[in-house]
């Protein structure tokens, strides 16, 4: 059985997507088991066959890709309080690139994605949810997306230290370094000017 403390974090979470009435409320959560994971620890491998809805009640994910060489590339970090998905495969149904480990001992809310979509048809507040949170993963795609086109590897690091403050001290520097699109090198050069007002 899950805690009403992490039910509590899922649900606050939940609200700034979408409300919903309690019978949604009371389906939605019976679909979510409790996973306590250690640093290191594989929640999706490139490939899986399987979608996945989690929740990060404690903790810190990183969401990466395997080039054709081997090479890692992160592409997104996942803090404590965020709900985030897996997708077994992408629009094209190509199975999905990326995986996504833990860097820090982890506990999760975990359901099938294909549960919470069964959801849609009776109660229209989760459909409203999916869709919320969809257009939130879609805002971030594009913002990161921007940040490469635009601007230069200081100003993505600067944008990073703004939006995330406390995750540098979280993250290995190679880890960050792959996630910004620069060498270890020139993320220590990076660390050490100042940053512009």
């Amino acid at each position: 059985m899950i805690e009403q403390q992490l039910l509590k974090q899922l649900r606050a979470q939940i609200e700034q997507f979408a409300p919903l009435a309690e019978a949604a409320w009371n389906d939605f959560v019976c679909l979510f088991q409790l996973r306590t994971l250690n640093k290191g620890s594989h929640i999706v491998l490139p490939g899986d066959p399987t979608s996945g809805l989690y929740f990060v009640c404690a903790g810190l994910l990183r969401y990466y890709y395997i080039a054709d060489d081997g090479k890692e590339w992160n592409k997104a970090f996942i803090t404590e309080n965020t709900l985030t998905a897996s997708f077994s495969e992408d629009f094209s149904g190509s199975p999905s690139p990326y995986g996504i480990q833990t860097l820090e001992n982890t506990i999760l809310l975990s359901a099938r994605y294909t549960d919470f979509e069964a959801l849609y048809e009776p109660h229209i507040s989760v459909e409203r949810l999916e869709r919320r949170f969809v257009e939130q993963v879609l805002a971030g795609k594009l913002s990161r997306e921007r940040s490469f086109l635009q601007y230069n590897a200081k100003s993505r690091y600067q944008d990073f230290l703004r939006q995330h403050p406390s995750l540098p001290e979280r993250i290995p520097q190679y880890h960050l370094a792959s996630y910004l699109g620069v060498s270890e090198v020139t993320l220590s050069r990076l660390r050490n000017q100042p940053l512009d007002p």
